[in-house]
This record gives structure tokens, C-alpha cells and sequence, in this order.
């Protein structure tokens, strides 16, 4: 067992003018503030509800900087703490009471974890001594737990800390065959915490997830065996009761896997009761009334008749996508798949696969810090490095599908958003759906600074792709460079977009005349 030192301090600050700009877009209800960015200063916003968000920063080395804004982008408080100089800030996690900051440097066994109580407006500090060579992929808490996954010399490790009883211990992640971490998952209705491991055989993978209580005990754990001929990718774990399980993820062709190639061919979805699977369906993206839809007509026309030809003679075409899949969003008695399709690009150069970050996490297109970085998330046959002369160059989305599944494994309807060249060097989340009692659904992804949207209900389309222009709301603005950007479903008909801009302006008065490099929160109605 390992000790952790904890400290505990309490600093509220009353809301000060810092350069600060507002602005109004009264069709859409929208206010937007802008915080100069000097220097290398760089912030992470952390949407919180109707309690608001949070901004994080690190003005120096040994310093985090912690501020809260309401609702009505209004800031309320702001807290300086201490930090070891020599880690960077890597990722937050948010579990509906309190934000965790995790601090840390590639590959340490060192970690410091904050916790910020969004309420009053204070800070509990916790140092984490974990294992050598640990690389972390996942950061999750739960109350005043910790599960941290990642690798140490290619193998999973789970990593459990109660921080109440300032105890570190690593849970048993021994499964037969080699496999590896996917996904780290909170489901705070059940207040269980879901891992999904990806167990390999040759060039078949099957699905191992496991569910563990807030004490770090084992609750449950199922398998999914994929039929002969495929392998299961990736799977998200959603615990309906006691009894049962539902999984559903991504599979492909077995002979089509490799480790520099993760070949979707569609969705399965598996019910699992008791200890028994009741069923495990499989549903090709063939078969998808809309997921080719980002292509145009001449192409799907092409594919429309090279996945009919092979229909004819009792076969399926083979495809070859890659997949970023969301959380499972429960409805009613059905469930919302959301995944975005993606394709990592490289470019000739030096020989190392991730361009210099390797594996772990990575700084590229990251406003603040590291990041975190999971490469078995949408290849689980990965086996590291190896691209002779190729460096990473980011990941490209394509398109979006949505699909909805019931309880018997049924794919009821399918539909898409195309995404308008989106580009990032970080593997994350563009696409956020919000749905209405009404059957609507409305998809939202941010490109460029500004917001792009579609309001679909089923399989049919009743508001077609719209760009919302992220304006700054000041006389003579231009926009001349959009470097990150980010937007959430905030609360209610709201969502909250972020990120950083260059912007000049050559007739403006005193604050907004000439060169300015700000980074902006915009409210948005909608």
C-alpha cells in the first residue's frame, strides 16, 4: 500500500476586471467573453451545468490557477494553488459533484491530483506514488475515488485510489491472452465504474468488460466472443440492473485486422444476462441507410452497386473504417449509438509513428498541457511503434453515424452529419447529440471557430447542415487565425463553445485597437 500526502487550503477571490470583452447576439441569446493569452498562457474549460464552468491554467511552473464563471459567464471566484514544477497538467475528471486535476510528466510513478469543489470555491490537494514506467491512457473518478489505466512494459494495469485513506493499490487485470486497456468509463447512475479490455488471438479480438464498485471491488464482469470470421473492436458496458448487461461496439473482419489497421465493417450489439449471452447482433454499416451519405452522389452511386453486386452472390463487401465511439445513450427502451469515423494520416520524415510524443499523450492541438492518448481506444491490435519514416500528422473525421438499437438488438433507424475537413492532432470527441422527447435529435460539432449543426428526427432529416459564425461582437473585428476550438452541450437550450483566436482590428478603441490573442467562451442559444 502507498501513502499519499494531502494538504487542504482555502483561497475565494471576488471578481475582478481583467480584460475582459462581452457581447450580445440577441437572435441567438449569446454572450461571449475574451481573456488575453500572453506568453505561452493557455487555459482548459471544464462545462459544469447550471453550476458553470471552469477554467483551467497554469500561469507559471510550480502554479495551477483554478476560476469559476456562472451561467452567465460571470466570474465568480479564482484559486492559485501550488504544484511540482516539473509536471504539466494532463486531463480533469467530473462526476457531477467536483472537478479532479490530474498533474504529471510521461511515463512518472509521480501524480498530483486536485480536487476542486466547484461550490465554495476550494481545493484538496493529494501526491500519488503509483508504479515505474507507468503510461497512462484513462483518468476517471468517482466520489473520492481514482482509477487510473495505462501499460507498463506492454502490459494493462488498473490503478485504484481511495484518496480518504490515502491507499494506491493496483486491481487485478489478469485476463488469458494478451489485451490491452480500451476504455475507462463512469456511469453514475449505477455509481459504477466500467472498463473494457480487448483481449487478442492471432488476429481475433474479443471483448472482456469489467464493472467496479466505488471501492474498487469487482461488481460484475461479461465476455463477448465475436462469431469465426470477425473481431470485436471496441464496446461500451451499460448495466441496466442486477442482471443485465447490454455491450455495443464496433467489429470487423478477422483477416482484415492488423497492427497498423483497425477495419470496422459495422456495429454488434450483445445482451448479456446473468452469466448467459443471450444474443450477439451484427449489423454491417452495408446495410446503414445513411452512413455513406458524406460521400458524393457519384461515389455512393459506385458503392451502392458494389455492395449490391455482392449481395447477389451472398456475400458482403468488405470495408475498412475506423471508429471513435461514444458513451451508449439509454432511450426509453432503446439505445443511441454515436461514432465518428476517422482515418490517422502521416507524412515522411522521421522514423517514429507518433511524431516525437509517443506513445502516452500527446501536446499537439492541446491548449493546455498533455493530453491523453490511447491508441488501443480504436485499434486494439496495435503493437506501438513502427511506420519506417512516417510521423503522425493527426487524425481526419469524415463523417458521424447515429444509430438506434433496442433491447433485442434490432437496428431500428441510422443517420449521419458529414464533417466539413475537420482536422485535430488529438483523437477526441467532435460530434455532441442532444436528444428531445419529441424524437429529435440535433448534432453539433465545432470546425474553424464556428458551429455547424443538424437537427435529424429517425432516419430522416428536418433541419439540413447550417454553420453558426462564432462572431466576436466588436465593430472592425477579423478573425485571422482559429487555433483550438471546442463546444458542449452546456444546460437547457445552451452550449458553451471555447477556444483560442488571433484577432486584429484596426478601428476599434482602446482594448480592442490593434493585435489581440484572447481565449473565448461563447454562450450560445440554441
Amino acid at each position: 500500500m502507498t501513502k499519499n500526502k494531502r494538504s487542504v487550503f482555502r483561497l475565494v477571490l471576488p471578481f475582478l476586471f481583467l480584460g475582459i470583452l462581452s457581447g450580445q447576439l440577441f437572435a441567438q441569446g449569446v454572450k461571449r467573453i475574451e481573456l488575453p493569452l500572453p506568453g505561452n498562457t493557455a487555459y482548459q474549460a471544464v462545462p459544469l451545468g447550471k453550476q458553470g464552468v471552469l477554467l483551467i491554467s497554469k500561469p507559471d511552473k510550480g502554479t495551477f490557477n483554478v476560476q469559476k464563471f456562472d451561467t452567465n459567464l460571470e466570474r465568480v471566484w479564482s484559486i492559485d494553488g501550488p504544484i511540482e514544477s516539473n509536471l504539466d497538467y494532463i486531463a480533469s475528471s467530473y462526476d457531477g459533484q467536483a472537478v479532479f486535476l490530474l498533474f504529471s510528466k510521461y511515463r512518472s510513478s509521480l501524480y498530483q491530483i486536485v480536487k476542486v469543489n466547484v461550490g465554495p470555491g476550494f481545493v484538496e490537494t493529494f501526491t500519488i506514488n503509483t508504479v515505474d514506467r507507468f503510461e497512462i491512457t484513462d483518468f476517471k473518478t468517482l466520489g473520492y475515488s481514482v482509477f487510473m489505466a495505462g501499460m507498463v512494459r506492454n502490459e494493462p494495469v488498473l490503478i485504484y485510489t481511495q484518496l480518504t485513506t490515502q491507499q494506491t493499490r493496483v486491481l487485478p487485470s489478469a485476463i488469458k491472452g494478451s489485451n490491452a486497456i480500451q476504455t475507462v468509463e463512469v456511469d453514475t447512475a449505477q455509481h459504477l465504474v466500467n472498463v473494457c479490455f480487448a483481449v487478442k488471438k492471432g488476429r481475433q479480438t474479443k471483448l472482456v468488460a469489467r464493472s467496479y464498485e466505488e471501492t474498487g471491488e469487482l461488481y460484475t464482469q461479461v465476455t463477448v466472443d465475436p462469431e469465426d470470421d470477425f473481431s470485436l473492436l471496441s464496446g461500451r458496458l451499460q448495466v441496466l440492473n442486477d442482471s443485465v448487461r447490454i455491450v455495443i461496439g464496433t467489429y470487423g473482419y478477422r483477416n482484415m485486422q492488423s497492427s497498423s489497421v483497425a477495419a470496422s465493417q459495422g456495429l454488434y450489439i450483445s445482451k448479456i444476462v446473468g452469466e448467459e449471452t443471450v444474443f450477439t447482433k451484427y449489423h454491417s454499416f452495408t446495410d446503414f441507410k445513411n452512413f455513406f451519405n458524406f460521400m458524393s452522389e457519384r461515389q455512393q452511386e459506385k458503392m451502392e452497386k458494389r455492395i449490391r453486386k455482392k449481395k447477389e452472390s451472398g456475400d458482403d463487401l468488405k470495408l475498412n473504417y475506423r471508429l471513435l465511439v461514444h458513451d451508449i445513450v439509454p432511450r426509453a427502451n432503446n439505445f443511441l449509438l454515436v461514432a465518428e469515423v476517422f482515418y490517422p494520416e502521416y507524412r515522411y520524415q522521421n522514423p517514429s509513428m507518433m511524431g516525437g510524443f509517443g506513445y502516452g499523450y500527446g501536446g499537439y492541438g492541446y491548449p493546455l498541457g498533455m493530453g491523453l492518448y490511447n491508441p488501443y481506444l480504436w485499434n486494439p491490435m496495435y503493437g506501438g511503434r513502427g511506420y519506417n519514416q512516417q510521423v503522425f500528422d493527426g487524425f481526419t473525421y469524415t463523417h458521424a453515424v447515429v444509430a438506434d438499437v433496442d433491447q433485442n438488438g434490432n437496428l431500428l433507424w441510422d443517420n449521419s452529419i458529414s464533417f466539413d475537413n475537420v482536422k485535430s492532432m488529438e483523437l477526441k470527441e467532435k460530434i455532441k447529440v442532444q436528444s428531445f422527447t419529441n424524437g429529435n435529435s440535433k448534432l453539433i460539432y465545432s470546425h474553424n471557430g464556428a458551429i455547424r449543426s443538424k437537427i435529424i428526427k429517425a432516419d430522416q432529416v428536418i433541419d439540413s447542415d447550417r454553420a453558426i459564425p462564432n462572431e466576436t461582437y466588436v465593430e472592425g473585428d477579423k478573425v485571422r487565425k482559429t487555433s483550438t476550438d471546442d463546444i458542449d452541450y452546456w444546460y437547457d437550450n445552451f452550449y458553451l463553445a471555447w477556444g483560442e483566436q488571433r484577432i486584429v482590428n484596426a478601428a476599434g478603441d482602446a482594448q480592442t485597437r490593434g493585435r489581440r490573442n484572447v481565449f473565448y467562451l461563447n454562450k450560445i442559444a440554441y
